[in-house]
């Protein structure tokens, strides 16, 4: 007993607690629960051929349509309440963005830009820049916008503060955009639906990744005057242009090998773009963080 005695009167040691919340493992975790659930609901009603009744299904809309939403709440809001230094206004951000897109966004596309009217017949090339500037730009600009009035400048304590509520802003505008594709289309069937709600949140959070960099270097450094609207160039081609990119794919005449089919295509397109998204901006906003605090190491020395 005696030379075990040191361990019990010996203090444990405290872990290292971090004051926010990590995004990047928030966002990885809600988008890969997302693209299960989506992926096994396109696969259950498309390939196996599952079918259940009428109010099974509608129930299944409902919860399909919400869960982005619904992952944010869980895996972002709720644990953003449970570290030191929470980000305070992420569910404002949520909510006003969804009301921009509800009362601007998607009234300007549906009777100003009505892009399904005369773009499905122009050439590729020309469907790519159109989406961008209409759908892409009018999206990406409402988000923005919402983050600047709502969060910047203030509320931008460190570089992925950015991220948090582009991202926020992003589960927002889907929630909207998935809402009114089941009103528009409420005989969709859940496969359909299933690649609708990710494909919209998976392209709109990465446009939103890209954006969050641009309002975190404008906040942190001093960037060209032209930095900030190349970003929202970037982002408005992203989820614009990969609109008729995405359309093609699963559209096309041939399918991968032999029997694959072609929507998963386009589910594949989407994570793929997001994880890509998500590694080069990560490396990116560490670097920056990096160059900052040898620069105020620099200068401290100086």
């Amino acid at each position: 007993m005696g030379r075990y005695s040191a361990r019990l009167v010996t203090p444990p040691q405290d872990e290292e607690i971090h004051p926010y919340r990590r995004v990047w493992a928030s966002i990885a975790l809600e988008s890969g629960i997302l693209f299960a659930i989506c992926a096994g609901v396109f696969a259950a009603f498309n390939l196996i051929g599952v079918s259940v009744p009428t109010i099974v299904e509608q129930g299944l809309q409902i919860v399909l349509v919400l869960l982005p939403l619904i992952l944010w709440g869980l895996f972002s809001l709720w644990r953003e309440q449970r570290v030191p230094l929470p980000r305070e206004r992420l569910f404002a951000v949520m909510i006003m963005t969804a009301l921009a897109a509800n009362a601007l966004g998607q009234p300007i596309v549906d009777l100003v830009f009505q892009p399904e009217r005369w773009l499905p017949l122009a050439p590729v090339p020309t469907r790519i820049v159109a989406y961008a500037i209409t759908v892409g730009t009018l999206q990406e600009f409402i988000k923005y916008m919402v983050v600047r009035y709502a969060a910047w400048r203030e509320f931008f304590r460190t570089r992925l503060d950015s991220v948090a509520y582009t991202f926020a802003s992003a589960v927002g505008y889907a929630t909207v955009l998935n809402v009114q594709f089941v009103l528009a289309s409420p005989s969709a069937s859940p496969d359909a639906l299933a690649l609708h709600v990710f494909e919209t949140m998976a392209l709109g959070a990465a446009a939103s990744i890209v954006v969050a960099y641009g309002l975190a270097e404008l906040r942190f450094a001093t960037p060209s005057p032209l930095f900030l609207p190349l970003t929202l160039i970037i982002a408005s081609f992203l989820y614009g242009g990969l609109i008729p990119i995405r359309t093609n794919f699963v559209n096309a005449s041939f399918s991968l090998a032999g029997g694959f089919p072609k929507p998963l295509i386009g589910l594949l397109l989407s994570f793929g773009v997001l994880i890509v998204i998500s590694f080069v901006f990560s490396f990116l906003f560490e670097r920056s963080e990096r160059a900052a605090q040898e620069a105020e190491a620099a200068e401290g020395r100086a």
